[in-house]
């Protein structure tokens, strides 16, 4: 009982620390993701002679000013090596005093939806597709005027289909549409005896670039600037990078914890099966007297082996989705560690995982012990 109680608890440990460790990895690797992602563009690239403000924060926001440079320019950062992702921002005007905006100013910024990246993890649980004629979307200082009634700019009417979450940036102050949307605006305020702004024909303030993982911002930076003509180039604070450097080393070591465990209790399932071994000598002894092959006998001690394996890996992997559901509140705000079970057919390919690890974990330590016993000697062993 003791030796089938040992073996049946190690694996129901590594059953269970394999798929809790795996709900704790998934779940820190997305929140991971999720932070990199809020971080915005890791450069940002403006035309040669804007006056540039200090960034502290993360850049989701180009430029605001009034000058511009072709949108041909796209093409050559995007050519640039190390740059993943390249996506315009054109900014269109400031409007003083809004109605629509509960902060002194508020920015009309043209944005594309289609290739933007800093935007979109703030609509994480609102995702847009694509912004019609005549939508917008705002930061968390801008608001519908409600009643079915519109955004007035410039008497032009924007509807608001989606709200920003609150950044603490400008951005929470900052109109958003789409670059369709701001020419209609632009061809609404050039119809007037006075045009509050002007704009370039293609042409657009910022262009807001991320870097593939594994390169270095800085290089790319330089790379931007030696081969783009006419911009400058800022890149993101060196904070973030260390912060992303500081989050995956400690996904390592919890990957890593996660293996030893499992290393550790293979070796003291074999320290068991190597006890029972020696236990059992003139048992097997006897049975092999009594006709038993060594296959015979092999296959015997595996198959118990097995059987201690599925029944403890299934009490292990049933806590942990039993702890992990009904617990996992009182588990995030004791440790500061948030699992979440995952979908249903992900949940059983995870719990089929950890039964696989523990299965093969008694596999793999019962083997050297049990082909020893199964190739013992009979009449040696019965003697001893």
């Amino acid at each position: 009982m003791f030796r089938s109680g040992a073996i049946f608890l190690c694996a129901a440990l590594v059953a269970g620390l394999s798929l809790s460790a795996t709900l704790v990895v998934r779940d820190a690797e997305a929140e991971l993701r999720r932070n990199l992602s809020r971080m915005g563009a890791d450069i940002i690239v403006i035309p040669w002679g804007t006056m540039s403000q200090d960034f502290d924060g993360a850049h989701l926001v180009g430029m605001m000013t009034d000058r511009w440079m072709p949108r041909a320019y796209m093409d050559r950062i995007a050519a640039v090596p190390g740059v993943e992702i390249v996506s315009p921002q054109l900014y269109l005007s400031t409007l003083a005093d809004s109605p629509f905006c509960s902060l002194p100013e508020m920015y009309l910024v043209a944005y594309d939806p289609v290739t933007d990246f800093v935007l979109e993890p703030w609509l994480e649980h609102d995702p847009i597709g694509n912004l019609r004629l005549g939508e917008a979307v705002g930061g968390a200082a801008v608001f519908d005027p409600g009643d079915g009634q519109n955004i007035q700019v410039y008497g032009y009417p924007l509807k608001l289909v989606r709200t920003l979450e609150e950044t603490g940036g400008d951005v929470d102050q900052v109109l958003f549409v789409s670059f369709d949307t701001a020419q209609a605006i632009l061809e609404q305020v050039q119809s007037q005896p006075r045009p509050a702004f002007e704009i370039a024909p293609a042409s657009i303030s910022t262009a807001m670039v991320k870097v593939r993982l594994g390169s270095d911002p800085h290089e790319v930076a330089v790379r931007i600037l030696e081969q783009v003509p006419s911009v400058v180039p800022i890149e993101s604070t060196g904070f973030f990078q260390t912060q992303r450097g500081q989050m995956v080393g400690l996904l390592r070591i919890v990957l890593l914890l996660a293996g030893l465990t499992w290393v550790l209790a293979t070796l003291f399932m074999g320290l068991v099966f190597s006890l029972a071994a020696n236990e059992r000598r003139r048992e097997i002894a006897m049975l092999r007297a009594l006709g038993a092959t060594e296959p015979l006998v092999l296959r015997m001690l595996l198959l118990e082996g097995v059987a201690l394996a599925l029944s403890g890996g299934a009490t292990g992997v049933g806590l942990i989705v039993l702890v992990a559901g009904l617990f996992q509140e009182q588990i995030a705000h004791a440790v500061n560690i948030q699992i979440t079970l995952p979908p249903p057919l992900l949940l059983l390919t995870l719990v089929a995982a950890g039964l696989a690890f523990a299965l093969v974990s008694v596999t793999v330590a019962a083997w050297i012990p049990a082909s020893r016993l199964s190739r013992q000697e009979p009449a040696l062993a019965m003697r001893e």
